[in-house]
């Protein structure tokens, strides 16, 4: 299945924050296309995937998950812009359902990833662990509505449709 590649950091302004939003962007777009790229259906690539996974969801967590006004959001750089309601739409669709069949949020699933597993070195349990091989199955597998590409899709539309306005 062939991939858009992901290209809107150019399209920011310059000022010493928007500069560190855009650098940020852009290695959240290279480390995606990075990952979208590997084949993991060959054992080889598992590990470098799980690798580039970490290093993406270390930034993902970084410009999308964090909360706070002095965070270097994309949330935070459509709120300087005046443009609330693209950082509403991004929280929106973050708060949605990762399942149809239960109400963990898709933030809360990659809140999840990042800090037990990635950011923190955390206790974990058996369930944890289960927890974590599930939803990262769904996060690889093309066929799931949640799955890494349609999750980066969605937001980087959102992103585009916020740029495109202003």
């Amino acid at each position: 299945m062939e991939q858009e590649k992901i290209d809107i950091s150019s399209k920011l302004y310059n000022t010493p924050f928007v500069e560190q939003v855009a650098f940020n962007l852009e290695q959240l777009e290279y480390r995606y296309n990075e990952l979208v790229e590997i084949d993991t259906s060959d054992k080889e690539n598992q590990r470098l995937y799980l690798m580039i996974f970490d290093s993406f969801i270390v930034l993902f967590r970084a410009m999308f998950l964090e909360t706070g006004d002095k965070q270097y959001t994309l949330q935070n750089y459509f709120k300087l812009r005046g443009q609330n309601n693209v950082a509403d739409k991004i929280d929106t669709y973050l708060d949605s359902y990762f399942y149809d069949w239960d109400t963990i949020s898709i933030k809360k699933v990659l809140k999840f990833i990042a800090d037990k597993f990635v950011c923190h070195i955390d206790p974990i349990s058996r369930i944890d662990l289960g927890m974590a091989n599930a939803y990262m199955a769904v996060l690889n597998n093309p066929y799931e509505k949640n799955n890494i590409r349609n999750i980066m899709k969605q937001l980087f539309d959102i992103i585009r449709e916020g740029l495109d306005t202003k």
